[in-house]
């Protein structure tokens, strides 16, 4: 649902978002619960900010139970260092809110102190589960950005959305344990927020092909745009399956393939684009070895 407009960003609340606030209303929280849709939204113009001094544009913010999703036009996959600093802007922004409210509470008129610990502990707590380490959370984007140098990019998306799920499983056990075991009512919402991160995480496994697909698609404009990019060098035996071989794409870098046989005799060398115009045409069974021959024929 469209909330409204700021500095050309759409922003959009999702149907869970207002879901728990009416769990919040029905608690007797709804003051509490429109804090926080505040602290939300300062949190997603962190985010958005970031993008925008990284020369990113930002179409939408969502904003979610546990945070946000900006929608930014450009693929933030390929550029590991950038997702994580637009990443990092978030829960930063959480922190320093925290810290000028302990300014203002100790230096200049002190706010009721309820309210004082009530904000604090709002931001802090949005900081500390956007860190926590599994997709979509912040922190799980963190997380993708720096196993994509050693696992590639589709691998490192399943990894760290793999976390996001047994993170959300972690907070629907402690919501249930804390509501129906402890008698402590306000651990619910931990528990609906775990099974919405659980959906979001899913989402995230599940659109990790895609997000390599996207990945494919892109790159070779990708390269034209940078110019100039380091290269990544690899050894391959011919019999190994595009598929096998597509999983140590990094983002960041142009990729070069040594191609030998089994007794390490050299068959020839395969370029980024030649693989990923394999991996379009014969799919992730396609072997190296028909890419060599392919190129050998023409």
């Amino acid at each position: 649902m469209k909330a409204g407009t700021f500095l050309g960003i759409v922003f959009k609340v999702n149907p869970f978002f207002l879901l728990l606030m009416a769990l919040a209303f029905g608690l007797g929280q709804l003051l509490p619960a429109l804090v926080l849709f505040v602290i939300v939204l300062f949190h997603e113009l962190a985010h958005a900010l970031a993008a925008s001094a990284y020369g990113l544009r930002v179409a939408e913010v969502e904003l979610l139970p546990f945070g946000g999703a900006a929608r930014i036009d450009h693929v933030l996959e390929f550029d590991p260092k950038i997702e994580i600093g637009v990443a990092l802007a978030g829960p930063l922004s959480n922190l320093l809110f925290a810290a000028v409210l302990w300014l203002w509470q100790t230096a200049y008129s002190p706010l009721d102190h309820n309210w004082f610990l009530f904000l604090t502990r709002a931001n802090l707590s949005m900081a500390a589960l956007n860190l926590l380490p599994g997709l979509p959370l912040d922190g799980g984007r963190v997380l993708r950005s720096v196993l994509i140098y050693s696992r590639g990019l589709r691998r490192a998306t399943e990894t760290a959305a793999g976390l996001g799920k047994a993170l959300a499983v972690g907070l629907i056990a402690f919501g249930l344990i804390g509501s129906l075991v402890f008698n402590y009512p306000s651990a619910l919402m931990a528990g609906v927020v775990g099974v919405f991160l659980f959906g979001a995480a899913k989402r995230e496994s599940d659109q990790a092909v895609y997000v390599f697909l996207r990945y494919l698609m892109q790159k070779q404009l990708h390269v034209g745009q940078r110019r100039v990019m380091p290269v990544r060098g690899l050894v391959a035996a011919g019999e190994t399956s595009l598929g096998d071989v597509s999983d140590y794409l990094i983002p960041a870098f142009y990729h070069l393939f040594w191609i030998v046989d089994r007794q390490g005799k050299p068959l020839g060398i395969l370029t980024e684009l030649e693989l990923i115009n394999g991996l379009l045409e014969k799919g992730i069974h396609g072997t190296l070895y028909e890419l060599v021959e392919q190129r050998s024929r023409h």
